[in-house]
């Protein structure tokens, strides 16, 4: 055998499928440190089709990405279905978009985006935000604690190209001026949309949108109850029509398993949270999916309201709910029980295991990004950015 059979490497000879098959079964530590064994698993590691494959893997126990308060966790009684990742972040309180595990914080000037599983955070720079009107301002100083307002009064999205796999943010204000933007994470770049039909200024910005199947939906209330739509790979707006009687000051729109859903809590003496469920989206086929009692667990005087956010379905089809006194519930489908998980933590979103890199752009080198891993976490410190520190517990 020659000096050059010698120096083979024998994980050269591995097909690529095998290979794949077997980093997939890896702890997401193992895989960070596997990048470095050759620039073939690097490559196979940060590719798209193994991310895509690891964001379809199913986990172990569900996640949920919650933000931390303090160096000692507390609150979380513990359960066999869920399990609390937290987020220690300066802005991690600020309003914030998920989408496939990713988190999206917009800052005055800036658009942070932070991926808790690949440990990175990049910041976006955008346009400058317009004066917010005194209308708007008198909007936000209400006691609508479900309502969410981003920097400037932008109607903000947050989702996935399905045809491409890039992850897409979109803008849009129509106070004073119409605007609409996209970026697109893969290129940084920004790109101007010509705003959907009139009438533009219905849009409700203090709802959060949701991304389902590639499209990102926002509510449309002043004028008729509809949604808007924007398909992230062609960028074309569309209507999407909603049953009027599911109109209410607390609707919510959200991705529940794979669909687009609407929920809305009835008040006293009913106190019920709703769920419809969009079943086709070509003949906007809605059906209600649940329908659960929160008698028991309402907190207040009757005539006070109340709302309740949907985070998502566990594997038994058990429904994961928190409420506005930061209190994380689980109810049962089948037995029709809900349970208190905790009385004390701020529900973020649903957390997956996402590989996807947030590549750094030419002005950043990756020196940049300091990383300190000890018992309480891991910390990420970027000395220019919105977000100056962020620690994550498992």
């Amino acid at each position: 055998m020659g000096g050059k059979e010698k120096n083979l490497n024998p994980m050269d000879y591995l097909v690529t499928d095998l290979l794949e098959e077997i980093l997939l079964g890896l702890p997401l530590k193992s895989v960070f440190r596997f990048k470095t064994v050759s620039k073939q698993w690097r490559s196979i590691l940060e590719s798209r089709r193994f991310v895509d494959m690891r964001l379809k893997k199913v986990q172990k126990k569900l996640k949920i990405l919650a933000v931390g308060e303090g160096r000692t966790m507390s609150g979380f009684e513990g359960d066999e279905e869920i399990e609390m990742i937290y987020l220690h972040c300066d802005d991690a309180t600020q309003p914030s978009l998920t989408c496939d595990g990713l988190v999206c914080i917009p800052k005055p000037g800036w658009i942070n985006v932070l991926n808790p599983s690949t440990r990175q955070l990049r910041r976006f720079p955008c346009s400058p935000d317009h004066p917010v009107s005194p209308f708007c301002l008198n909007r936000q100083l209400r006691v609508w604690p479900y309502l969410t307002f981003f920097p400037g009064n932008w109607a903000m999205g947050f989702g996935r190209d399905k045809v491409n796999g890039c992850y897409k943010v979109v803008r849009m204000c129509f106070d004073p001026v119409e605007e609409c933007e996209v970026l697109d994470l893969e290129t940084g770049e920004w790109r101007k949309l010509i705003p959907p039909g009139p009438p533009f200024h219905d849009m409700d910005v203090g709802r959060k949108s949701a991304c389902v199947n590639g499209s990102i939906y926002w509510l449309k209330l002043l004028w008729d109850f509809k949604l808007l739509a924007l398909n992230l790979h062609t960028l074309e707006f569309r209507n999407v029509s909603v049953p009027h009687k599911w109109f209410s000051l607390d609707t919510q729109i959200m991705n529940l398993e794979d669909r687009l859903a609407i929920a809305k809590t009835k008040g006293g003496p009913e106190w019920e949270l709703e769920i419809l469920s969009l079943m086709d989206s070509e003949e906007e086929l809605w059906t209600k999916t649940y329908s659960i009692t929160l008698a028991s667990i309402i907190i207040g005087l009757p005539w006070e309201h109340s709302w309740f956010t949907v985070v998502t379905v566990s594997k038994l089809g058990n429904l994961v709910l928190y409420d506005k006194h930061k209190r994380l519930f689980k109810y049962n489908t089948k037995t029709n029980e809900i349970c208190c998980l905790s009385s004390n933590i701020s529900v973020i979103s649903l957390c997956l295991e996402n590989l996807a890199p947030l590549r750094s752009d030419s002005g950043h080198h990756p020196d940049d990004y300091k990383i300190r891993i000890s018992s309480c976490g891991l910390c990420l410190k970027h000395p220019e950015a919105g977000i100056s520190t962020v620690a994550v517990d498992r």
